[in-house]
């Protein structure tokens, strides 16, 4: 039986390692995604956004990193505060 309480539920991961984390207290979402690998290093981009719903995201950021940055930057994030999200509706 599906469960109504759907917003307890992290989104569904997507392949190749996209995926979105919110701030509500700072009003901010961020992409991270990855971007073109080179012969030496994985890159992956993040792309900030400013966003007050109803409004759409406002970008206001984009910059790369190294695949292994990425990751610890997603998990420190998840640790201060930010939590997985659903990409926005544009």
């Amino acid at each position: 039986m599906p469960s109504k309480d759907r917003a307890t539920l992290d989104p569904p991961e997507k392949p190749g390692g996209e995926g979105w984390l919110a701030n509500a207290d700072l009003q901010k979402i961020v992409q991270f995604k990855p971007d073109s690998a080179t012969a030496h290093a994985q890159w992956v981009a993040l792309r900030t956004y400013r966003w007050v719903p109803p409004r759409p995201p406002e970008p206001m950021t984009r910059r790369r990193m190294l695949r292994h940055n990425a990751i610890e930057a997603w998990e420190t994030m998840l640790k201060t505060g930010w939590v997985k999200c659903s990409p926005p509706v544009r």
